[in-house]
């Protein structure tokens, strides 16, 4: 009996000694197996073997790795930030372990962290496009593109054919609005076979920021035919057709992007416009009371309704907008100039006066303020600064002027 218990304790020591010594090979195989399948985007599976490896040896700061890459595959970054701090905790130095730490941090928007690692993965290696890359998006997402620029710069630098750095490089610049450098960046993307119909569309978007329409319009038709239920692309075309004065091909763009989505507010305050600038009063209004009821603070939509309700005669309704667009933004001063029109229409000329005050103290070169200026300013019996107005409209061009000096300012002609 003794001899078989002897027996006995003698195979568990022998496999238990078996076992701690392919211990380590077991998690290596799990580890391989586990790569295999996270290069061919079979995520779960992959968990499942680089949990098996970090269980069978918690020792190996790879292992830890690359199931941390595996749970950002799957956007779970937090588990992901637990395995890199592992690792971490396993190999300080290496530098792909902050990096792809503070991808998961500014995933998850906690940019101060995310900072941190990228610093700190940069001063490990200052070569890594990629390091430099990621740096800028935190940076853009923090809306610190100047910064931005600089990272996707020496990213560039490091590795030109990284054409994700010049996409949010061109993203930077237009939130700067510099849209030629972000046109640039764009003309790199579209080269050869990098052409995508994001990449048309966004350089199509920014070159209707600079107005150039037609190039604009090449872009977004070529974008569009990959993408045609994208309400960006077809309000944006609709813009640049609107801007080109061809109010039906707008027209007809606009409403497929209210078919795609009914509840985007630009859609209609775009569709308004070009209804207004076809004369279609009525059904602009409808496209501009629409685009408010769905953004009450849509400050264009205010601007092109009063402007719809002054041609409607409806003076008092346009003033009435102008004051709401300038209660959102006091600097825009196109609503100081109409609204005092309205008021001048309406023989509300004492008030007219402080606005095209305002207009003229923001552009002094403004004639035509002068001009309407000095009409009111008649019309409260401001004689002498009326005419100094109309003086003024004529020295700067504008030749309507010269028949109120003639008339009004008999003095003025001597």
């Amino acid at each position: 009996m003794k001899r078989i218990v002897a027996v006995f304790i003698g195979l568990v020591v022998i496999g238990i000694a078996a076992y701690i010594v392919l211990k380590p090979r077991m998690a290596e195989n799990n580890y391989r197996a586990g790569l295999q399948l996270l290069d061919s985007a079979r995520y779960e599976l992959a968990l499942k073997k680089f949990n098996k490896a970090v269980k069978l040896n918690p020792q190996r700061y790879d292992y830890y790795f690359k199931r941390g890459v595996t749970h950002a595959a799957l956007n779970n970054d937090s588990l992901a930030i637990a395995d890199f701090s592992a690792a971490i905790t396993l190999d300080s130095t290496n530098f792909n372990l902050y990096l792809h730490r503070g991808i998961s941090q500014r995933k998850l928007k906690r940019y101060t962290e995310a900072m941190v690692d990228l610093n700190r993965a940069i001063s490990l290696n200052d070569s890594s496009s990629k390091a430099y890359y990621q740096r800028g998006l935190l940076n853009a997402a923090i809306m610190e593109f100047e910064q931005a620029i600089k990272d996707y710069n020496r990213s560039i630098e490091l590795d030109g054919s990284n054409l994700e750095a010049f996409y949010s490089r061109g993203e930077s610049l237009a939130n700067l609005d510099d849209f030629k450098g972000a046109i640039a960046d764009y003309d790199m993307m579209i080269k050869g076979a990098n052409a995508t119909p994001e990449a048309y569309k966004k350089r199509g978007i920014f070159k209707l920021k600079i107005q150039d329409y037609q190039g604009a319009i090449a872009d977004l038709k070529t974008a569009l035919r990959e993408l045609p239920k994208d309400e960006e692309l077809l309000y944006s075309l609709g813009e640049a057709y609107t801007n080109l004065h061809r109010f039906d091909d707008a027209i007809k763009l606009l409403d497929k992007a209210i078919a795609v989505n009914p509840k985007l507010p630009l859609v209609y305050g775009v569709k308004g416009g070009a209804l207004l600038l076809k004369g279609e009063f009525k059904q602009a209004m409808v496209a501009f009371n629409k685009a408010i009821e769905l953004k009450p603070d849509y400050l264009k939509a205010y601007y092109g309704r009063g402007i719809t309700r002054a041609y409607q005669k409806d003076y008092k309704g346009s003033i009435a907008d102008f004051n709401k667009v300038i209660s959102i933004d006091p600097n825009y001063v196109q609503a100081f100039y109409n609204r005092a029109i309205s008021k001048a229409i309406m023989g509300n000329h004492k008030e007219a006066i402080p606005d095209y005050d305002v207009i003229i103290k923001a552009d002094p070169k403004n004639a035509e303020a002068y001009y309407n200026r000095g009409i009111s300013k008649m019309n409260v019996q401001e004689f002498k600064s009326g005419c100094e107005d109309f003086r003024k409209a004529l020295e700067l061009g504008y030749n309507p002027a010269e028949q109120m000096v003639f008339i009004y300012c008999p003095e003025e002609n001597k």
